[in-house]
């Protein structure tokens, strides 16, 4: 059986403080790499041990196995468990039988007609909805499907309890304010803002990790198949052992593959669009980002892939795309809820990556404007990827620079004085955006301002 942690034993004493109060359908909130299967699995333990059945729902194939040996480790009696994709368990809910107890992985996928088919059939069971990101991009609540929300301990809280591995975060500087535009009436234009923003891919990705991630072993999220294999290419080029994998590759393959990284006989990985949710690979130390993502929940799974704990250990996150720059670090707080937040749509349709391609013939990247490669004139398929920018230097993420990014990108008096000097600044109202911006004392403002004649 697995030992369990304090905070995993915190949190199942929560769930079942919040049954005991009459929930009867509780969303858990446990933020990645952090056992939320074991969590379950002492759950369903106990639930077995007292001859009551319980059914787990998973939404990937690769899923299955790995809850099934930490089902059996933890002592759970299978002969009362169903485990299954939701795609195979609601085509054939009518057959089963009446669970005391539902569990939902990643369940921030809940609201789905599958999954709502399979929980609906099944009025009489407690229902335990876990995911590391109770959120929708569509801004979505989950009212509907839940009665209570418990979260889960914070990463910086976790990171300094050493259950998870502080992490340096490296990417790009992706504002360029000499790209932004003033119209009439003093305010930046819109098109130069995403200009400014435009996503691309930023330094070379093989001399970037041959760089900061040295010998350890590392995953690459990349934005499509093609991307995957010509990545893992490069660096088999470059001396480091690489593999690349897909939805496509046959299981076996795939299942060599992940047992030769397990074994250090692989350094890097790279995939397009597999190892997100769920699977266990404990000894990635390195995260390389190829990949732009709208979804929080992705981009946590994709960050914090790297951040199991070990002795020493700080993992390392280099994000190509600048995704940082749209969700801030991964150890920042999130105000986690049950009640949905329609605004959040249109907020994120501002972030919309736009469309790119690659060639299927030499792979070269590009905006597409055509239906012909103008690298070498084959024709296009819909692949997407997104523009390089070798010579791009990435460097090591700080709060205060993602502070001043949010700052420039929310708030319209700031993109206006972001590139000005004091002397420039023509009101109060502009000093003080400009002390906010430079995270200035307040006495700075005060005193500035009253030498410039705007306080009497």
């Amino acid at each position: 059986m697995f030992q369990l942690r304090d905070y995993q034993l915190s949190t199942i004493d929560k769930i079942y403080k919040s049954f005991d109060q009459g929930h009867r359908s509780i969303i858990v909130q446990q933020p990645p790499r952090t056992g939320k299967t074991v969590i379950m699995a002492e759950i369903a333990r106990r639930a077995t041990n007292k001859g009551n059945r319980i059914l787990f729902i998973v939404h990937r194939k690769e899923i299955v196995d790995q809850v099934i040996r930490t089902f059996e480790t933890q002592g759970v009696d299978m002969s009362l468990a169903k485990i299954g994709m939701v795609q195979t368990i609601t085509r054939h809910v009518d057959k089963l039988k009446p669970p005391s107890i539902i569990f939902v992985d990643e369940a921030h996928h809940v609201l789905a007609k599958s999954y709502r088919r399979i929980l609906d059939n099944f009025p009489n069971a407690l229902k335990l909805l876990f995911t590391a990101t109770p959120y929708r991009l569509n801004g979505e609540g989950f009212e509907e499907v839940a009665d209570d929300l418990i979260l889960g301990n914070s990463i910086k809280q976790l990171i300094k309890d050493g259950f998870l591995a502080p992490v340096d975060y490296y990417a790009p500087v992706q504002l360029d304010v000499s790209q932004l535009k003033t119209k009439s009436n003093g305010e930046f234009d819109e098109k130069s803002i995403e200009k400014a923003f435009k996503p691309k891919v930023y330094g070379n990705a093989v001399n970037t990790f041959k760089k900061l991630g040295g010998s350890k072993q590392a995953i690459a999220y990349t934005y499509n198949v093609a991307s995957a294999e010509r990545l893992a290419g490069e660096l088999n080029a470059n001396g480091v052992v690489a593999k690349a994998v897909s939805g496509n590759t046959p299981k076996d393959e795939r299942d060599s593959i992940i047992n030769d990284y397990r074994n250090g006989k692989i350094q890097v990985v790279t995939n397009a669009e597999l190892f997100t949710e769920g699977l266990d690979l404990p000894n990635v130390d390195v995260v390389i980002m190829l990949r732009p993502t709208q979804s929080l929940s992705l981009y946590l799974q994709f960050a914090m892939r790297c951040m199991n704990p070990r002795k020493g250990k700080t993992a390392i996150i280099i994000d190509h795309v600048g995704n940082v720059n749209r969700f801030g670090l991964p150890t920042e707080p999130h105000h986690w809820k049950l009640e949905g937040n329609k605004k959040e749509k249109s907020d994120h349709s501002r972030d919309e990556i736009k469309p790119v391609t690659t060639c299927p013939k030499c792979f070269a990247t590009f905006y597409r404007k055509g239906d012909n490669c103008p690298f070498c004139g084959a024709d296009l398929i819909e692949e997407k990827v997104l523009e390089v920018v070798e010579d791009a230097k990435l460097e090591k993420v700080k709060e205060e620079r993602l502070r001043k990014a949010k700052l420039i990108m929310n708030d319209s008096l700031t993109r206006k004085i972001a590139d000005k000097r004091p002397k420039d600044l023509k009101s109060y109202e502009e000093i003080k955006a400009y002390g906010k911006f430079k995270n200035y004392k307040p006495g700075w403002v005060f005193f500035y301002a009253k030498q410039r004649g705007f306080i009497k």
